[in-house]
């Protein structure tokens, strides 16, 4: 499996954000309630996903 590259793909279902500005953004456009449960959402999705990543690979910056 080592030899097998991987690449990671998002989902076309959700919004995919490029920058830390864009999440910001989008979640300031919601009212309180729902910001909360937002960045909840985001927080819990991106705590499983690195998880993921870092028990499954050994990450190394890529060569310019």
């Amino acid at each position: 499996m080592k030899d097998k590259p991987i690449k990671l793909q998002a989902n076309n279902f959700v919004i995919t954000f490029k920058t830390e500005k864009e999440v910001v953004e989008y979640m300031d456009r919601h009212i309180p309630e729902e910001k909360r449960l937002l960045w909840l959402g985001f927080m819990m999705g991106s705590n499983y996903t690195a998880n993921q990543i870092n028990q499954t690979f050994n990450l190394e910056y890529k060569k310019k």
